[in-house]
């Protein structure tokens, strides 16, 4: 068998930027690491005369450089491999640094954003002076071989570039292929600004960002400050997670003419919130900082640009303080937090209210790895149970800042109430002015009018701004409700229809025991076990019945409350059978009048909360629920086994859209049982083991069925 290499053509070098590197932004992020790969402390972009023919980037270090060797054997070697080695066998740098990049394509960068490239390394070591250009049009050939593509270098003694003992290496890039606009700026500038994380790692290495025959207004995007913003961030999660989900947290909430709150604890994911995670699967332990913002008129008062928010928000990822991409780019949910904001509006915090950074690092983090085209990390196991936990941190900030948001917002109402009716007082104050002189048309002159108008439009314009801001939150709760009144209508219909289905099957059955020969045994327990299963559907459904509403409004009507129970613990029976939760009740029984499906509703919802807690216990766990029926006060004791409910939430449970489930709840459930019970005069209080000793040890409910208060 004969033997043949590959013979890569030139143009593979073009092909591979254009895969791997997606556009300048990227590209200049992948320059920037390597500078902090070489032990650059500095790093200098230097954009010239950019929206221009003669446009050229510029990017300097302090960094170690490299010999001639070096570049021969490694920079000219793509794919070497040597960071790898370097990273998997944790030789670190003089300045402790294992390497950003492992791939060794990073240079290719360079030839995305311009055709020719000119290189000026010093190395730390003999202090000479390497300089190499490339021009990477040669590259375009769809006929020459890659090896026939000559780069040329050479070594000298002296460089303007590096004066005295100074080491590092200079990037010239020119022809750039694309016209810079603002935009174009402006998105470098961004990702720039996001690359180094402003807490930990990489604390001694700094990017700046300067212009040269650039527009003027170009001169604004050379601050990459962003601490002002962060600091001033009315709600502040600081959190250390590991990997069986134990959660070490500082909660800080502080605004204007607001008592300023401070809270921390340690919680543990597994028994708090729902996430579920492997503790074999090891993905180490990482920090997580969060800062929410409320949008509107809460900005102006702390003097934050909307655009400063619009720009940094999003959970961003750092490893070594380094940014990985696209965590945190506009569009990039990809911790769902969008989707979970439109399913409960109230609790849950989008990416546009929320700077995060999420701090990894090689040593600690080194299973969470970067594909190769540098767009993310590799999503495998380890990467599913890392956003987990980082899902299951939010949702302990979006708890946290429950209760301070729902007092800011109820508070803000007021003032805001207060500064719109100022606001139409002044437009309508206007309006009469204009009218005034109007009909004065021939005394007045029309400057005067004008100078009416132009007081009267800020106003207007600011009015404009914060009504929508307002409505835009009205119609996400509403959208909530719509959602679920859209589900009960579909589920009452699929019933109606399912019940329907069922009792055709079961007529159908029975006449087809008429047609076959029921002596057989096994056809016999055949038909017998189909038909029981059908009657079982049919019970289950009929029981589901009392609980959707009908064009005719239920009745009220005596209701025995043993039955009512019973009938709910029928429709959880597989439920409880499945997780294994042994269900015990006990007590009398008593009759109350109410609606039966209202009654329903409370005892499943309930129910269903009791279930579910029960269900985050360990297999080896012993779950149960225990029902009490105290026939002489009129009052059901429902209690579990699950983890409880810690003591920062007890008095939050029955508020709307506030929810402990996480992904899985919506928060109306318990607040459904409540304003169900609040309308009979009813009540429903959280009580616990002490107060009550029949109770287990998890959440329990105390409802008392007459007219009290508690």
């Amino acid at each position: 068998m004969k033997e043949i290499t590959f013979r890569p053509k030139a143009r593979l070098i073009k092909i591979l930027g254009e895969q791997l590197i997606k556009d300048a932004s990227v590209g200049i992020i992948e320059l920037v690491k390597n500078s902090y790969d070489a032990d650059a402390t500095e790093v200098e972009l230097i954009f010239d005369s950019l929206n221009t023919e003669n446009a050229k980037i510029i990017i300097r270090d302090n960094g170690a450089g490299m010999d001639t060797e070096t570049f021969l054997t490694k920079w000219m070697n793509p794919a070497s491999g040597h960071k790898e080695v370097q990273k998997n066998r944790k030789i670190r740098t003089k300045l402790g640094r294992l390497p950003l990049g492992e791939k060794g394509v990073g240079r290719f960068a360079a030839q995305q954003i311009g055709n020719k490239l000119t290189l000026i390394s010093k190395n730390s070591i003999d202090k000479k002076i390497l300089s190499a250009e490339i021009n990477w049009e040669e590259f375009d050939s769809a006929e020459k071989d890659l090896s026939e593509i000559n780069i040329r270098y050479e070594e000298s003694e002296n460089s303007d570039f590096f004066p005295g003992n100074n080491s590092g290496t200079v990037l010239i890039i020119e022809k750039i292929r694309d016209k810079f606009s603002e935009s174009d700026v402006k998105k470098i500038y961004s990702a720039i600004r996001r690359m180094k994380s402003p807490f930990r790692g990489a604390n001694n290495f700094n990017v700046s960002i300067s212009f040269e025959n650039c527009p003027e207004e170009w001169g604004k995007y050379s601050d990459l400050n962003t601490s002002e913003i962060l600091e001033k961030a009315p709600f502040t999660f600081i959190a250390i997670a590991d990997d069986s989900g134990i959660v070490d947290w500082e909660y800080r909430f502080s605004f204007p003419g607001f008592r300023k709150r401070e809270n921390k604890g340690k919680s543990d994911l597994f028994q708090e919130t729902d996430i579920t995670i492997d503790k074999d699967i090891k993905t180490g332990s990482f920090m997580i900082y969060l800062h929410a913002y409320l949008r509107g008129e809460p900005l102006k008062i702390t003097q934050i640009n909307p655009k400063d928010i619009d720009e940094l928000s999003g959970i961003s990822v750092y490893r070594d303080g380094i940014r990985i991409l696209p965590y945190g780019e506009k569009g990039n949910d990809w911790l769902g937090l969008d989707n979970r904001r439109i399913q409960n509006p109230g609790q849950r915090i989008g990416n546009d209210q929320v700077i995060g950074m999420v701090e990894i690092n090689q040593n600690e983090n080194s299973v969470l790895k970067d594909k190769t085209n540098r767009e993310g990390l590799i999503e495998d196991k380890y990467y599913e149970k890392f956003t987990k936990l980082i899902t299951g941190v939010i949702t302990l900030f979006e708890r946290e800042l429950y209760e301070d948001r729902k007092l800011f917002q109820k508070k803000q109402r007021k003032v805001e109430e207060n500064i719109i009716k100022d606001k139409l007082n002044t437009v309508e104050k206007g309006l009469n002015e204009i009218e005034e002189k109007v009909q004065k048309k021939n005394e007045v002159p029309s400057v005067d009018i004008k100078e009416t108008l132009n007081h009267i439009k800020p106003v207007y314009h600011e009015l404009k701004t914060e009504i929508p801001v307002t409505i835009e939150e009205l119609e996400n709760e509403k959208k909530v409700l719509f959602n679920l009144a859209g589900t009960g209508l579909a589920a009452e219909r699929f019933t109606h229809e399912f019940a329907r289905i069922i009792g055709g099957a079961l007529t159908s059955l029975d006449r087809l025991k008429k047609l076959i020969d029921l002596k057989d045994p096994k056809v016999k327990k055949e038909t017998d076990a189909l038909t029981s299963a059908l009657e079982v559907l049919r019970n289950d459904i009929r029981l589901l019945g009392p609980m959707f509403y009908i064009k005719k409004v239920a009745r009220e009507k005596e209701l025995d409350i043993r039955k009512i129970i019973d009938n709910t613990v029928s429709l959880q029976e597989y439920m409880l059978t499945k997780e294994n939760i042994n269900l015990e009740i006990t007590g009398g029984t008593f009759t109350i009048v109410m609606r039966e499906g209202s009654l329903m509703q409370v005892f499943n919802n309930l129910l269903d909360n009791a279930i579910f807690w029960c269900s985050r216990k360990s297999e080896l766990d012993k779950k149960q629920i225990r029902i009490i029926i105290d026939d002489i006060n009129h009052t059901v004791y429902l209690t579990d086994s699950g983890p409880g409910v810690n003591s920062r939430f007890r008095d939050k449970i029955f508020d709307p859209f506030f929810s402990m489930k996480g992904e899985d709840g919506r928060g109306l459930g318990l607040y459904i049982v409540k304003e169900i019970l609040d309308e009979k005069g009813f009540g429903i209080w959280l009580v616990n083991q002490e107060d009550y000793p029949g109770l287990l040890s998890g959440a329990g409910f105390k409802i008392v069925f007459n007219e009290q208060t508690e």
